[in-house]
């Protein structure tokens, strides 16, 4: 069973991490993002947001809108919840370290969400908003959902099939979401870019810990796996 794709994918957020010894300057990346976005109002950070911004509403299109307002869509609370509801059906009988790990990232990601916003309560954007934002701006709570969700794909297939390409399309799906979301709360003119490469740097740093936490439970072997995801 400990050789399935399962419980021995080729990469996860930590792997990446520890691998490349990535944990120290995303974290430092990330202090330095929130400190600088506490200071004047990020005034540093609009040295680029801004132009950045000001370029994204310059180019404009009714088709773009329309897209990014749909990636938009996957990263509300709305859809996070139903299909975080979805998974947790599907894996609660067959892995519960998945499960419980998929619970600790969705449902407590809104209050890590809450006290980093509003420790570094930077106001968002107002340059041609196309929809309405709630709260402080830093960091995207959107990415952080997408992060936190769509980042669990991966394991979740791994569970039901031990097919390498199917662990593959589920990585790539879950990356092409994760960054159409966060490209659409620039777009959309609800957040300054910056605060979208917060949410993807606390994503990351707090999905490897999620991960983490549960490695132990995961290795004594406690997923029920299908014939295929068993190499069968």
């Amino acid at each position: 069973m400990h050789g399935s794709l399962h419980h021995d994918p080729p990469h996860t957020p930590r792997s990446v991490l520890v691998r490349n010894r990535l944990g120290w300057v995303i974290a430092g990346l990330s202090v330095m993002l929130g400190v600088l976005a506490t200071i004047d109002g990020g005034s540093v950070l609009l040295v680029w947001d801004r132009p950045i911004q000001e370029w994204v509403v310059a180019h404009r299109t009714p088709s773009l809108e329309a897209l990014f307002r749909a990636f938009s869509r996957m990263g509300s609370n709305i859809v996070v919840f139903a299909v975080f509801s979805v998974l947790v059906a599907l894996t609660a009988r067959r892995c519960r370290t998945l499960t419980v790990a998929l619970a600790a990232a969705v449902l407590a990601r809104p209050v890590f969400e809450y006290v980093v916003k509003e420790a570094v309560d930077r106001e968002r954007p107002d340059l041609l908003r196309l929809i309405d934002g709630t709260g402080p701006s830093h960091p995207s709570g959107h990415v952080l959902a997408a992060v936190t969700l769509w980042g669990l794909l991966p394991p979740l297939v791994a569970l039901i099939t031990d097919r390498r390409w199917l662990w593959w399309l589920a990585s790539a799906v879950a990356a092409v979401l994760i960054a159409g979301i966060a490209a659409s709360r620039v777009y959309l003119g609800v957040h300054w870019f910056s605060d979208i490469v917060q949410g993807l740097l606390l994503g990351w740093l707090y999905l490897s810990l999620i991960e983490q936490l549960f490695a132990h439970h995961h290795r004594r072997g406690d997923c029920t796996l299908s014939r295929s995801a068993r190499g069968s």
